[in-house]
């Protein structure tokens, strides 16, 4: 790629995103395709009963329980307590709102 690249003025990485996504088998980095901050960067969908060759699957597993795994501690629970909080306050506020003008409308209406 990097010779025909060079010889049609094409750059590799390009061309290869190009094939890609004709490609009937993909020797690919699992990374690529499972890991979520990563894989809805890449633009392309695969076609149809394409093949997928996993390099360094060895290392699948571990990269899938980190990926789908939680760290929680004490200050977090806090904060997303507090968050909660005062997302339920302004809730109440804006029912509170909606329900004076309701009020105030059928008021009128009347």
């Amino acid at each position: 790629m990097k010779q025909y690249g060079q010889e049609n003025i094409y750059c590799p990485y390009f061309l290869s995103k190009k094939l890609i996504e004709k490609a009937n088998i993909i020797v690919y980095n699992y990374l690529y395709m499972l890991d979520p901050n990563i894989k809805d960067n890449i633009p392309f969908e695969l076609k149809q009963n394409t093949v997928v060759i996993f390099d360094e699957a060895h290392n699948i597993d571990n990269i899938c329980l980190e990926a789908f795994s939680v760290n929680l501690n004490q200050r977090i629970l806090d904060g997303a307590q507090g968050n909660l909080e005062q997302l339920s306050e302004k809730v109440n506020l804006m029912q509170a709102e909606t329900l004076d003008k309701l009020e105030n409308e059928y008021k009128n209406l009347l």
